[in-house]
């Protein structure tokens, strides 16, 4: 099973620009005449998709657990 590839929807962290980069975000697989693309869209919704060529997007896992504070905890 954890060889498997992360389904459409599911959170995952990817290297982007040859390793320059990591995020967070749920992934989504597309076809197009281009070739084959992920899309990759944040959970705020103020950002948009990054959708990249799927050779330049090497999934390093799946996100199964966040632990964070409560939304609006003051410091």
């Amino acid at each position: 099973e954890e060889d498997e590839d992360p389904a459409d929807g599911e959170v995952v962290v990817a290297l982007l620009r040859g390793g320059e980069e990591v995020t967070v975000k749920r992934i989504f697989r597309e076809s197009g005449e281009g070739g084959e693309f992920v899309r990759l869209r944040p959970e705020n919704g103020d950002h948009e998709d990054l959708v990249v060529p799927a050779e330049e997007a090497e999934v390093q896992g799946r996100v199964v657990y966040v632990v964070h504070p409560p939304r609006g905890r003051r410091r």
